[in-house]
């Protein structure tokens, strides 16, 4: 007992419940909106709202652990996640959603970095590579809880369909024991220095970052809009497992890919993206769920696999100094990819159809690809 609830553990186990937290309601997210009547456009603005939590947090509360401390920072991280999931229990609707998803964006911004840090810290006089083991231990905690929250409520659905799944009982469950753990772990004296801390975008970066974009820009579209493709064919509760495959592909392959060259692998993660999305067309088009789900195990190898790993192996590089910022940066060019396309996305499918928007994201996609390797391809050769 005294193992599981070491310090690193505890850490480990509140990135989980932040995380959980982020994609428990995913599954009903079409269903909610159905019911206010809402379209694509502006079922994707519902998802967007998760970015304006994290953003403003994001960018200009870059430093809040190093001046406030770890585990305060953790706190209020879990506390924000536990709200989320309270205001859709309570009220299980598109309005509440949006609440729900601004917690979960706050929540996220505020505990990732904090999460990281802290591990290493508690880490760092047990075993001698802390960060590499903080940031493994980190990357497969939010790894599972990204994909988690919405297995186990499209499990649930499975057997009988609810607006309040147990998943969202279990969560908030959990979550409050998650909080009570870090009220009892240790609290290094905070390191100091500015709160503010702006992104940094070092040169040869803009190919880089613009992969990442283009990856969680992919899985965005697929979050917002496919489930409502799925639901013309009745098959809403599989969109919990386009997630899953989104999510788990890459994370669990991180540990090979790792020892790539990073300019090789956001290479792969350049092709891997319309390839996967293509498969996602198809399946959407066919009426086909086994397509769709092979397109998303394609899209999950590259946005969380080889363009996540060699992309932020390259940007740590370039960043020198400013490695913090610089991952900033590459982080901040993800998260508008995730929310901005979706959003447009949506809108484009409630004028021309869904297969017809996706089709003409395939085509933006391979075009942005083709030029961007070719930058891509003069920065490798210039190294």
């Amino acid at each position: 007992m005294k193992k599981i609830l070491a310090p690193h553990n505890i850490i480990a186990y509140g990135l989980l419940l932040v995380t959980l937290a982020v994609n428990v309601s995913m599954p009903l997210f079409r269903v909610y909106a159905a019911q206010a009547n809402l379209n694509n456009g502006q079922t994707a603005l519902v998802l967007a709202a998760y970015i304006s939590g994290m953003l403003p947090c994001y960018i200009f509360l870059g430093g809040i652990s190093d001046k406030l401390g770890r585990k305060p920072v953790l706190f209020i991280s879990l506390c924000f996640a536990f709200l989320a999931t309270l205001v859709i229990t309570l009220n299980p609707t598109v309005w509440a959603l949006i609440i729900a998803r601004m917690c979960q964006g706050i929540a996220l911004a505020l505990s990732m970095g904090t999460g990281t840090a802290y591990l290493t810290e508690v880490l760092r006089d047990k075993i001698p590579d802390a960060p590499t083991k903080a940031a493994n231990l980190a990357s497969l905690s939010t790894a599972i809880g990204f994909s988690g929250g919405a297995l186990s409520t499209t499990l649930y659905l499975f057997y009988e369909f609810t607006l309040v799944p147990p998943s969202y009982y279990l969560l908030l469950i959990i979550t409050a024991i998650g909080i009570l753990l870090v009220l009892f772990l240790p609290n290094p004296t905070p390191i100091g220095g500015d709160i503010i801390r702006l992104p940094y975008f070092p040169k040869g970066s803009f190919p880089v970052n613009m992969s990442i974009a283009l990856c969680w820009a992919t899985t965005g579209v697929v979050i917002a809009i496919v489930p409502t493709q799925l639901a013309k064919f009745g098959m809403t509760a599989f969109a919990g497992f386009c997630l899953v495959l989104i999510n788990w592909t890459g994370a669990f392959t991180q540990p090979f890919i790792r020892k790539m060259n990073p300019i090789k692998s956001v290479t792969i993660g350049y092709f891997l993206i319309p390839t996967g999305f293509l498969f996602v067309i198809l399946g959407c088009h066919f009426e086909q769920i086994i397509i769709i789900l092979f397109g998303t195990f394609i899209v999950g190898l590259a946005a969380y696999g080889y363009s996540y790993v060699g992309g932020l192996a390259l940007i740590a590089n370039y960043g020198g100094q400013q490695r913090a910022r610089a991952v900033s940066g590459y982080m901040l060019f993800g998260y508008l990819g995730f929310g901005i396309p979706a959003i447009f996305l949506g809108y484009l499918s409630d004028s021309l159809g869904i297969v017809n928007a996706l089709i003409f994201f395939e085509v933006v996609l391979i075009v942005l690809t083709a030029w961007l390797l070719k930058g891509f391809k003069e920065l490798g050769s210039g190294e």
